[in-house]
């Protein structure tokens, strides 16, 4: 669920009109960053179903 909270504000950013493109890019490399925190919580988790991915691609 997080990722998806995350996606929805990775769209926003992208079809935002009052945002230069300097500004999408600083935002989307903080997303980056998130995506890639997200991954490496993948050791608490047993079930690979319960991992997050970043590329939205399973793990399975």
């Amino acid at each position: 669920m997080l990722c998806d909270h995350i996606r929805v504000m990775e769209q926003k950013i992208n079809t935002s009109h009052s945002l230069s493109d300097e500004e999408k890019i600083d935002l989307e490399q903080y997303i980056s960053r998130m995506y890639g925190s997200l991954t490496t919580f993948n050791v608490l988790f047993k079930n690979p179903s319960h991992k997050f991915t970043g590329s939205g691609k399973s793990t399975d």
